[in-house]
């Protein structure tokens, strides 16, 4: 026979725990003496382990006590119906998660990009991400081939840790830090050609398909953005860039096809 205290010892679990086991009669002592100590056998410490792994699978006290006493002919019933119903909760959490740890990897993206997120984004965050796939799907096979579509679902999203979203996002910064100057300025001219660079690698260097993305996405006059970030102002000013970029390096081309 163990003590109160001898059992918390063995068993690692706290006397208020056990205390509290005995009150809602869950795991009542072999013995209580005269003084009022309670005694524990090995059965008892048996039935405690029980009840520690049961807890450690997610059983609440309530329906481990059910499994507890419910007699055997029904248990098998009860086990069912409570791994069934554990597993259904596991799943639900998870899928809460996931769609929390998207909606933050979106919004601390978007914060790159912006310097703040406003409730406004956060909700269109939460409404992008609970959208129907269907309507994306029937999208992308309405306008672009099996071939174009591969290479469009490998393109980083703001809702995932692909290191290239984050490379996305600070780019987009640096975009609407510098749109007031001219396309000829420096540093247009170097955001220019990093935009070239990764819209080639992205798109794996097919050029038609990017132009075609491009205007896919381009929002409809008075519309909001497409695509998180891509306004009208800011595509126009990538528009302006990159031409200029272009245009200077088929000059440069062409000047160097002279001189050779």
């Amino acid at each position: 026979m163990y003590s109160i205290g001898q059992l918390s010892k063995k068993t690692n679990i706290s006397i208020r725990t056990l205390r509290f086991y005995d009150e809602i009669g869950l795991l009542k002592p072999a013995k209580v003496a005269d003084s009022g100590y309670r005694y524990y056998s090995n059965e008892e410490i048996s039935v405690l382990r029980h009840i520690t792994a049961l807890k450690e699978l997610g059983f609440t006290l309530a329906s481990i006590k059910e499994l507890l006493f419910t007699e055997k002919d029904s248990q098998e019933h009860r086990w069912r119906a409570y791994l069934d119903f554990e597993l259904a909760t596991i799943a639900e959490k998870k899928k809460r998660l996931n769609e929390m740890e998207m909606l933050l990897q979106t919004a601390r993206h978007a914060f790159e990009m912006k310097g703040q997120v406003e409730s406004e984004d956060i909700f269109l965050f939460i409404k992008a991400l609970r959208s129907s796939p269907d309507t994306r799907e029937r999208f992308l096979a309405k306008h672009f081939t099996e071939q174009e579509i591969d290479i469009i679902k490998s393109l980083p999203e703001l809702s995932t840790n692909d290191p290239r979203s984050m490379e996305w996002a600070k780019l987009i910064r640096k975009i609407k830090e510098h749109m007031h100057e001219p396309p000829s300025s420096d540093n247009s001219q170097h955001l220019a050609a990093q935009i070239l660079s990764l819209s080639m690698e992205w798109f794996q260097q097919d050029e038609e398909l990017i132009g075609k993305y491009w205007s896919m996405i381009r929002p409809e006059n008075g519309k909001e953005a497409k695509v998180y970030g891509m306004d009208a102002d800011v595509m126009d000013y990538i528009d302006r860039i990159v031409d200029w970029y272009l245009q200077h390096a088929r000059e440069e081309d062409d000047d160097g096809r002279k001189n050779g």
